[in-house]
């Protein structure tokens, strides 16, 4: 069965449906659960990237993972500033299996191609091509030496009547914590790669060879299902016409001044609006880490544009069940403490 949504929440209500249901079971190291074999998933609107609910709304920790890939580090203090508890918990320094190096060739690793750049330039040429594919699992990662893998096998671009679609092939999702990340990241560099070729973007195409969820992710499933349907018209903002590639590159350069504390005041980010809003998210986040004070927090992110991020920081109730009881919490989004990644 192929589960096709417009928006990520509609997606993953017949996802996390789906799942509960499977007869399909397993045991790993991260425990026991569910999974779905060779599942496909179809998102019509790649912007719709984000959930619109409290427990499932996770902004600053995808914008964070975006950002670490574009930079092309695989450094674990990075990541770890927005997400603490990024796994493998127990490393330390840089991750071979990051995704950072073997996208944009920055030599860590020995990963030495710009493979985003790369697929721009063969659709460039040849706007049919089948070879406009980034590789990221190699057979190196599967030696029995090696602890982590990369969970995404490839990405593969493909244009077709002035619409850029991608397909990503995954050997291994966690359908709770990797799959809303994995697809925030990737429709980001699918929208990315569009506006470099000047046409519009196309559908999101998702293969998983293990969709699973683990038993301990359960009653958060139940909470998530348990907010019902949202505001289906939740797609992020347009990202500007033409070439984004130096743009980013500016953004990219203000997120690591945030991260290192030298940027505090909105003011001092002169960026374009689409660009300067996500800065603006990453700010907040940063204002909390260092204990700005919620005055600073509040005035820099009056600063923002575009409405749409303001959903993501008003404090909205959760209803948790746990055991028989139900109890009621706040979302953390204001201070950036969301889930971390794991597939």
């Amino acid at each position: 069965m192929v589960i096709e949504g417009r928006y990520l929440d509609e997606i993953l209500r017949k996802l996390y449906g789906e799942l509960t249901n499977s007869t399909d079971t397993f045991e790993a190291s991260k425990g026991k659960g569910q999974d779905l074999l060779g599942q496909k998933i179809v998102l019509k609107d790649p912007r719709a990237r984000i959930s619109a609910t409290a427990t499932r709304g996770m902004l600053i920790s995808a914008l964070a993972e975006f950002c670490w890939y574009m930079s092309g580090s695989a450094d674990l203090d990075f990541i770890r500033f927005y997400l603490k508890d990024y796994p493998p918990k127990d490393a330390t320094g840089s991750i071979q299996e990051a995704y950072g190096p073997r996208l944009k060739g920055t030599g860590e690793f020995g990963y030495n191609i710009d493979q985003i750049n790369r697929v721009i330039e063969k659709l460039r040429k040849k706007p049919d091509t089948r070879r406009a594919a980034i590789t990221l699992l190699e057979s190196s990662d599967l030696e029995p030496s090696q602890k982590e893998a990369p969970c995404t096998i490839s990405l593969q671009f493909i244009r077709r009547r002035e619409r850029l679609h991608l397909v990503a092939m995954m050997r291994s999702n966690d359908a709770y914590l990797g799959f809303p990340h994995d697809v925030f990241c990737f429709t980001m560099i699918q929208e990315l790669v569009a506006r470099s070729l000047e046409i519009r973007v196309g559908d999101y195409h998702h293969f998983a060879t293990s969709l699973h969820l683990y038993e301990n992710d359960q009653e958060s499933v139940a909470a998530y299902l348990g907010e019902g349907f949202q505001n289906p018209v939740f797609a992020m903002p347009k990202m500007p016409s033409g070439c984004q590639m130096d743009n980013l590159a500016d953004f990219l350069e203000v997120e690591r001044a945030i991260r290192q504390g030298k940027i505090s005041d909105a003011r001092q980010i002169s960026l374009p609006q689409y660009w300067r809003d996500l800065s603006l998210v990453l700010l907040r986040c940063a204002d909390s880490r260092y204990k700005r004070g919620t005055k600073v927090r509040e005035d820099n992110f009056a600063q923002i544009g575009d409405p749409f991020y303001r959903n993501f920081f008003i404090k909205r109730p959760q209803i948790l069940p746990k055991g028989d009881a139900k109890v009621l919490v706040q979302d953390k989004l204001d201070l950036g403490e969301e889930q971390s990644n794991a597939n």
